[in-house]
């Protein structure tokens, strides 16, 4: 805390404005990305910090001395490093696990829809039957310069590996998951250390409003 408060006091006041304060923690997350990647490469929005340092500039002064500015690190910190924790156990752990059990289980589905159909009619699986139905139906609407065009991009696409098609599903559900999971993790971190900030300040039994103008930067 006492190098993160040099360094951000970069006029040598004794004490740290919110323009400082949000530009050291910038600093910090170009610092925290080298080593850790894009996890740290995503700040708290300038709205959030402005939050944050007017709630605990107790004194109502519009800069933190180092005992408020301590509060402060301490909360946007450890805001940090839960987003990192989240982002790569999200990423790495959670994600890949939960894409592969809804891959395993719906080839299960699958195989048991097709069976039970299978042992109905014998003839020429149901579910192709329907693809072959849907598909014929479709070429009878769509002009033939688009059929031309479908048939060249069946080729194309059969000319890919299997390889590669088999990682499509994988690849899909992990997108998808990432793209609605991690923001809503991460906006449920900032959440709670909101609630952490106003948690100390409220210890004492008493409540901060802060109006809103305040919560602009110049």
């Amino acid at each position: 805390v006492d190098w993160s408060f040099d360094v951000i006091d970069s006029d040598d006041s004794g004490d740290v404005s919110l323009e400082e304060l949000y530009s050291g923690l910038l600093l910090v997350h170009l610092k925290f990305a080298v080593y850790v990647g894009a996890p740290a490469c995503r700040p708290a929005s300038r709205e959030y910090v402005a939050e944050i340092f007017h709630l605990l500039d107790t004194d109502d002064s519009g800069t933190l001395t180092k005992e408020e500015f301590t509060i402060v690190m301490k909360i946007l910190y450890s805001q940090v490093f839960t987003r990192i924790v989240i982002q790569w156990t999200l990423t790495l752990m959670i994600v890949p696990l939960v894409s592969q059990y809804v891959i395993h289980y719906s080839k299960i589905i699958y195989t048991i829809s097709h069976d039970f159909w299978k042992n109905i009619d014998d003839d020429i699986d149901p579910l192709q039957r329907l693809f072959y139905k849907l598909w014929s139906y479709f070429l009878h609407l769509t002009p033939e310069w688009m059929d031309d065009i479908g048939r060249s991009l069946w080729n194309a696409a059969d000319k890919i590996p299997k390889g590669i098609w088999k990682s499509v599903p994988m690849t899909i559900l992990t997108v998808g998951q990432t793209s609605v999971l991690l923001p809503f993790a991460l906006s449920r971190v900032e959440e709670f250390f909101r609630g952490l900030a106003y948690g100390n300040v409220g210890g004492g039994g008493r409540e901060r409003s802060i109006p809103r103008k305040k919560l602009k930067m110049n």
